[in-house]
């Protein structure tokens, strides 16, 4: 399975979402049809999910945790942000991949043209400023 999103956009909804509360559960039935319609349905109105893996899982599809969360991202067309433990959080942009990405891609782009450009030294003679500022107190 490829990598869409930047390490950068990763960390960051690793770092914002890490603490969340998992809203779906892989139990003794495995993957089946059931529990894959229910991640899809809560990634498409949270664009975020975070899934648990209970030892039933484990023992019925015969997979180790990380295979198990990679399954259920490619099932789900979504993208496996975190394994941590029995749980994953599994991240799909309501928007839609192509326009999410190119989102990304605009940002980054104008971050490039952003960059700070080095300021100009300026003498200042001081005797002139002086002047200047006496000149305005009267």
């Amino acid at each position: 399975m490829e990598k869409r999103l930047p390490g950068k956009v990763r960390r960051a909804l690793r770092a914002m979402y890490y603490d969340i509360e998992p809203r779906a559960w892989i139990g003794k039935n495995g993957l089946d049809e059931g529990v894959i319609e229910e991640i899809n349905t809560q990634l498409e109105r949270d664009g975020i999910l975070k899934v648990e893996i209970r030892k039933g899982a484990l023992i019925s599809t015969g997979l180790d945790r990380k295979a198990l969360a990679e399954r259920v991202a490619e099932l789900t067309d979504s993208e496996l942000i975190e394994v941590r433990g029995k749980r994953f959080i599994l991240f799909k942009p309501r928007e839609g991949w192509e326009k999410y990405l190119r989102k990304l891609q605009r940002k980054e782009l104008s971050e490039e043209k952003r960059e700070e450009k080095p300021v100009k030294k300026v003498r200042l003679d001081i005797a002139n400023f002086r002047k200047k500022f006496k000149k305005g107190r009267d």
